[in-house]
């Protein structure tokens, strides 16, 4: 892959609360009958109810088999469904997130770690170390050059907060936006650093933690090729 300026790249953050369907949201099958994709909203909250269906496009039946990657929308059977029979598959019940650019964003920065812990026993093989794998994390900071009061916002747990969802938000780390490709996750905030100064312009750089799965996303049109679970 060829490089990519860096002037193609994009932040996206959702907005709180999320919002209920008002009816329910058809899903498109990508081929498989395994892997289907909300055909509107494609940004859930695992905080509010969440009910799938699936059927013959008139009979309908509540369905549980199934897991969902939640910042995604998309569904993924643990069988294919049926075509006539019950492949058709739709949304009755959810909340989903509104996405818009956040503010000013010129520059991000992602680091991942999969943590190991040393498990090495006595008498160990040529004495070399062995670990066994734990938990993955990732954080990332965003500059802006200017302030969205959706961090703050997102910040405040507790009487009188406006967010319900926990305090997570939903970001789109883009580094090439008009080819869909990016990373896709919910992130916790965990602080903000503002520097004014006269001479200079105002600068806002916020910090996240992401909470959950991350996805790599290379397009816009979702199927199990180009979405990869990290």
């Amino acid at each position: 892959m060829g490089s990519v300026a860096g002037v193609a790249g994009d932040v996206e953050l959702s907005t709180s609360p999320s919002t209920a369907i008002g009816s329910s949201e058809a899903c498109t099958d990508t081929g498989d009958h395994i892997h289907y994709v909300a055909s509107v909203h494609q940004a859930w909250d695992p905080t509010q109810t969440f009910t799938v269906q699936d059927g013959d496009g008139t009979t309908w039946t509540t369905v549980t088999d199934y897991t969902v990657y939640w910042p995604l929308g998309m569904i993924i059977f643990n069988t294919a469904r049926t075509v006539g029979v019950n492949d058709h598959v739709h949304i009755s019940a959810g909340h989903y997130f509104t996405f818009s650019q956040l503010s000013g964003a010129h520059a991000w920065k992602a680091s991942a770690k999969a943590d190991t812990k040393d498990c090495t026993p006595f008498q160990a093989p040529e004495a070399f170390a062995t670990y066994t794998a734990t938990d993955k994390s990732m954080t990332f900071s965003v500059d802006c050059f200017s302030q969205d009061a959706r961090v703050l916002n997102e910040m405040i747990k507790g009487t009188g907060a406006t967010n319900i969802s926990g305090g997570i938000v939903l970001c789109k780390l883009y580094w090439d936006k008009t080819n869909g490709k990016r990373f896709q996750f919910y992130a916790l905030p965990t602080g903000v650093n503002t520097q004014v100064m006269a001479s200079d312009l105002d600068k806002q750089t916020v910090n996240f933690q992401a909470t959950g799965p991350v996805y790599e996303v290379l397009s816009d049109t979702f199927n199990a090729t180009n979405v990869k679970r990290m």
